[in-house]
C-alpha cells in the first residue's frame, strides 16, 4: 500500500494519480468543464486525489500530521493563485478595452511631426507650427510654398511658436491643398541658417498591442509608437 509520509505532499499525489490512465482508472478523471468553472474543477480533482491516497494508506503507518498541513497548506496556496490568476486577467481584458477605446478617438486628430510639409483643411482653424529659434538670432522668419511652389506667405517668427491663419500676404483665403514651410534664422554676423519645422500630420489608423506595443500610423511617417512625448492635437 502506498505510504502518505513517502509521497512528499502534494507531489507524491500528482505523481501516483495525477496521469490520465491513473485518473480514469480511479474513476477520478477531471470533467471537461467551462472556463469559469475551472478552478472549482481543479479543487475537486486535488480533494479526490487525496481521498484516493488516504484509501490507499497503509493501516499500521497513518499519515504524518505534518504531511497533512502541508497538503492542506498547498491546496489553500493553489486555491489563492487560482483566485488571483483569474483576477489579473480579468483586469488585463479590462484594460486592454480600455486602451482600445482610448485610442480609437485619436484616428482623425493630428500630431506635431518634424517635417517641413502639411496638408492644409477647411475651415477657421489655424495651423500650428513650431520650431526651436537659436539664442544667437537677430531675426527669424518663415515662408510659405504652395503646392506649385509659388511662395504665399512670409511672416517673422518672434518665438518658436506661430500659427498660420491659412492667408496670403494679401489677406486672401488659400485653399485646401499640401504647402511646403521654410524656417530660417539670421545671426548678428548676417549668417542665415535653416530651422526644423514640426508641422501638424493626420493620425490615420491605430495598432492596439502589437509587437512594438500601442502605434500610430501617422500621414507619411508610418508607424509611430504612442508615448508621453508626443503633442496630440484636436
Amino acid at each position: 500500500m502506498a505510504n502518505i509520509s513517502d509521497s512528499k505532499g502534494l507531489n507524491g499525489l500528482i505523481s501516483q494519480y495525477g496521469t490520465e490512465a491513473a485518473k480514469t482508472k480511479a474513476g477520478i478523471e477531471k470533467p471537461e468543464v467551462p472556463k469559469d468553472e475551472a478552478a472549482l474543477a481543479d479543487q475537486n480533482v486535488f480533494l479526490k486525489l487525496y481521498i484516493e491516497q488516504l484509501k490507499g494508506q497503509d493501516p499500521t503507518a497513518p499519515q504524518d500530521t505534518n504531511d497533512m498541513v502541508a497538503q492542506m497548506s498547498q491546496f489553500s496556496s493553489l486555491e489563492r493563485l487560482t483566485s488571483i490568476s483569474d483576477q489579473l486577467e480579468n483586469m488585463a481584458t479590462s484594460l486592454t478595452s480600455n486602451q482600445a477605446l482610448s485610442a480609437s478617438t485619436l484616428v482623425g486628430k493630428s500630431i506635431l511631426m518634424d517635417g517641413n510639409k502639411a496638408k492644409v483643411t477647411d475651415g477657421l482653424e489655424p495651423v500650428q507650427i513650431r520650431t526651436v529659434i537659436p539664442e544667437d538670432s537677430q531675426v527669424a522668419s518663415l515662408r510659405i510654398f504652395d503646392a506649385d511652389n509659388r511662395l504665399v506667405r512670409t511672416a517673422t517668427l518672434n518665438s518658436g511658436e506661430y500659427k498660420w491663419d491659412k492667408l496670403d500676404d494679401d489677406g486672401n483665403v488659400l485653399p485646401p491643398g499640401e504647402y511646403r514651410f521654410a524656417a530660417s534664422s539670421a545671426n548678428d554676423k548676417g549668417e542665415i541658417s535653416a530651422l526644423n519645422t514640426q508641422l501638424p500630420t493626420r493620425i490615420q489608423g491605430v495598432t492596439i498591442n502589437g509587437e512594438n506595443g500601442t502605434v500610430l500610423n501617422v500621414e507619411n511617417h508610418g508607424k509611430i509608437k504612442l508615448t508621453n512625448e508626443l503633442e496630440i492635437l484636436g
